[in-house]
């Protein structure tokens, strides 16, 4: 029986257009990639909180001042001192959980592209091709994220040269399985770059680095690039009448109907 799901869809380099049967997928990945978001700026939002909380402790300072001059009869306790709650808010940078957050994203996108390729929502087949066969994940790591098409390995192209798909693989062996680190790819925050190509640069890149963001921009690129395969690949099909985008895409479609996780919030429980 033919399947009659729409599965028409168009990338036109800045938008996606698709049919209501394939939003499933990208509602998926929005949500995933909000998540990733969330976490990578949760530092920056703290620090910015800290910063403005120090600002609230000088006025106040001031204003205390102020009272003083005038003779105004105010006192007010705080619970504890307001500098305590200053150090609170510094943190140490989660950088291996950034990493294993991020290659947990990898791996989603590696996983779908099985399914994609190989036209299955069979979820055995799908992790023992994402587990079991390196060749499988260096394909999709240098045809996806590893090359020149890839924005990120486009404007780093010295950097893209000295890093493999071994290298990637490795590290995200190492830091899901260790919490640990390869010897061949070293992490390192982003407010480090500076130091960390020179590094590079004096080492001839037998230390190299790579921080949580640059990781990140590597997965952003290797969901255009899908993108872009899955636009021409249904355009292909409609051109030569066939359905084997459908087939392909629909597998896509139904691994993530049968096993993606969707986030349920407090107002959607009604117990």
């Amino acid at each position: 029986m033919k399947n009659s799901q729409s599965t028409h869809f168009i990338f036109d380099g800045e938008k996606v257009i698709l049919s209501p049967d394939l939003w499933r997928v990208f509602n998926f990945l929005k949500e995933i990639e909000k998540e990733i978001e969330t976490i990578l700026g949760f530092d920056k939002k703290l620090e910015s909180i800290r910063k403005q909380y120090l600002e609230m402790i000088e006025l106040a300072q001031v204003m205390s001042q102020k009272i003083k001059e005038n003779s105004i009869d105010f006192s007010f306790n705080f619970s504890e001192h307001p500098n305590t709650i200053v150090d609170k808010l510094k943190m140490n940078h989660p950088v291996r959980s950034k990493f294993i957050v991020l290659f947990a994203n990898l791996d989603t996108l590696l996983c779908l592209n099985i399914a994609y390729e190989n036209r299955t929502s069979d979820r055995k087949v799908i992790i023992d091709k994402a587990t079991k066969d390196p060749c499988v994940i260096k394909s999709f790591l240098e045809k996806f994220c590893l090359n020149e098409e890839n924005e990120w390995g486009r404007k780093n192209q010295e950097r893209l040269k000295n890093i493999t798909a071994d290298n990637l693989r490795r590290l995200r062996n190492s830091l899901i399985h260790f919490f640990s680190v390869d010897k061949n790819l070293q992490v390192a925050e982003a407010v480090l770059d500076d130091k960390s190509r020179r590094i590079e640069q004096a080492t001839d890149f037998r230390t190299k680095f790579i921080s949580p963001e640059d990781l990140y921009e590597i997965i952003k690129g290797a969901y255009i690039l899908m993108i872009k395969k899955w636009n021409d690949d249904c355009l292909d099909s409609l051109s030569k009448k066939s359905d084997e985008f459908k087939e392909k895409i629909l597998s896509v479609n139904n691994i993530i109907k049968n096993y993606g996780a969707i986030p349920i919030k407090g107002d959607q429980i009604n117990i």
